[in-house]
This record gives structure tokens, C-alpha cells and sequence, in this order.
């Protein structure tokens, strides 16, 4: 059996959060292809040199992103999903025996990373765990989070400079004039704390302590099934330059 036969098979023995092209003809069934769209998050084209941080990486996509624009690369996510924020009232129990981070490790092979991927929550990600990063990115992460500024202020500690957050966003909480989130933990179609506006994202952003806070997209995220799409917001944070 022929290394890329081995690297087929076995990644359609997986499910797939991600669409990675993994080379040599295979791609990853991911639940979501964001291959056109990475123009719309705004990352730096040129990364020689910066260390970055990708924030709930799941299959890797964004990690091998920036690994591929030049940066050194570390990405966190929880592997044990008993380990994630539940709401009580939908908290299994017991707790499905699901691990990730298979698919990511393949990936990784696949592709030649040096990727260092770290099981680790966003709550526990401190510099003296990781030590600081010119870019972190963090997609689709912190609406499945109960403490979204806790999160914020973890990765404001962790950058150096730049922070770019990609997130769900509420479009009827943005009507009002105001920083509104809606509170969405007990419903049942996913794991959704709070769900705010553009205008509160930037203003979380702000708040956990980056001075130069910019909107960059909009737009919608669809499924490959094309049966949902969720709206999405980036927002981009620096750091006021040291004096």
C-alpha cells in the first residue's frame, strides 16, 4: 500500500471538522470549506518570522495556514469533549467518550507540519504556558463559551501585537443601540452561550485590551450540505506599539 493510499483511506475513516487539502488528491470531507474564504479573515500574506497561535484549531486548517504564510505554530484545542463549556440543563450524562485530535495529527503527517499542537483550554493559556504570539487567530471558538471575556483577556495576555477573531454574530442584537449579546445556552441545535452583535464583538475585543480595533468582513459560513449558514464577523485587535 502506497503512503498516499495509507494517508486516503485513513482519513476517510474520520470525521472532519475542516476541509484540508492533505495533497495528492485527497481532501478531507470537512463539515466546512473555508478555502474561499480565508481572503476574507485578513491574515497577514507574509508571516516569515512571527510566531502565531491558533486559538480551538480542530483539524488544523487555520494552523497550516499560517504555517504555510511562515509562521512558527501553536495551536490549542480541548481533546476530551467532557472537557467543554456545557450548559447544566444540556450536559450529557454520562459524558460521550469522544476524543479529538485525530484528524489533526494526520494532517499534520500529511502535510509536513511542525505544527506543535497542544491539548489545552483557552482558560488555562497563559504566556508563561505558551510564551506571546505576533498573530493569534481564533475562529468559530468563543460563542461556545461560557466566559467569553475571561477568553478574550487570556489572548490579549498572549499577543504581542495582533489578534484576529472570527465569530458568530447577531444580527437582531445589532439593532439595538447598544453592546447586546442574546443569551442562547438552552437551546438544542448546538452549544451557544451567548451570541452578540458586531458591535459587541468589537467591543470585547476592546475591553480585553487591544487599543486599535478594526471590522474587516462579513459574511456567511454554510455547511457542505448547504442546509445552514451562520454569519460570521471579523474583527481585527492590535496592540498600542511600546513606547
Amino acid at each position: 500500500m502506497s503512503g498516499q493510499a495509507s494517508i486516503a483511506e485513513r482519513a476517510a475513516a474520520l470525521r472532519w471538522y475542516h476541509t484540508i487539502d492533505l495533497g495528492g488528491g485527497v481532501v478531507t470531507d470537512g463539515w466546512f470549506d473555508l478555502r474561499s474564504l480565508v481572503g476574507r479573515y485578513g491574515l497577514p500574506e507574509r508571516l516569515e518570522g512571527k510566531r502565531a497561535l491558533d486559538v480551538g484549531t480542530w483539524d488544523g486548517f487555520w494552523a497550516f495556514e499560517m504555517e504555510r504564510r511562515g509562521a512558527e505554530v501553536v495551536a490549542i484545542d480541548i481533546d476530551d469533549t467532557s472537557d467543554l463549556d456545557w450548559p447544566v440543563r444540556r450536559r450529557p450524562d454520562p459524558a460521550p467518550p469522544e476524543k479529538r485530535g485525530e484528524g489533526f495529527r494526520l494532517a499534520r503527517e500529511a502535510l509536513s507540519s511542525r505544527v506543535e499542537r497542544l491539548a489545552l483550554s483557552v482558560y488555562d493559556a497563559r504566556p508563561e504556558v505558551l510564551g506571546t504570539f505576533d498573530v493569534v487567530f481564533c475562529g468559530s471558538v468563543l460563542v461556545h463559551l461560557r466566559d467569553q471575556v475571561l477568553a478574550l483577556e487570556r489572548l490579549a495576555a498572549l499577543s504581542n501585537d495582533l489578534i484576529v477573531l472570527a465569530e458568530p454574530y447577531d444580527r437582531r442584537a445589532g439593532w439595538l443601540p447598544g453592546a447586546f449579546s442574546r443569551h442562547l445556552a438552552d437551546r438544542d441545535s448546538s452549544v451557544v452561550f451567548w451570541m452578540p452583535s458586531a458591535r459587541t464583538w468589537r467591543r470585547l475585543v476592546w475591553s480585553a485590551g487591544f487599543d486599535q480595533v478594526d471590522e474587516k468582513a462579513r459574511f456567511s459560513l454554510r455547511d457542505r450540505s448547504s442546509s445552514f449558514s451562520v454569519r460570521h464577523v471579523v474583527v481585527h485587535g492590535r496592540k498600542a506599539a511600546a513606547t
